[in-house]
């Protein structure tokens, strides 16, 4: 958020009172990265960045169940063989 502000040249006061949250909410977003979703949505209106939020959420990502999921997660590169072994050395 802070490089759209930025690029837009808003100092943190105009955003606030764009978007209609307190300064010090976004000042916390900015330094920590803490705030509630309803905020970082109302300050991505204000900035005109919406839709890339809009894009986040448009597409669920279907998976067969949670245990595809879970198998996915468990998958690991297969072994390498150690040099000399199986290259007819």
């Amino acid at each position: 958020m802070r490089g759209f502000r930025l690029a837009k040249g808003w100092t943190q006061e105009e955003l606030a009172a764009r978007s209609g949250i307190a300064l010090s909410t976004l000042k916390l977003f900015e330094t920590k990265g803490q705030g509630s979703f309803q905020r970082l949505v109302r300050m991505a209106v204000a900035l005109g960045v919406d839709g890339e939020l809009r894009e986040l959420f448009a597409r669920p990502l279907a998976m067969e169940s949670i245990e595809a999921v879970k198998r996915r997660e468990r998958q690991r590169a297969p072994r390498r063989k150690p040099k000399g072994v199986g290259d007819g050395a």
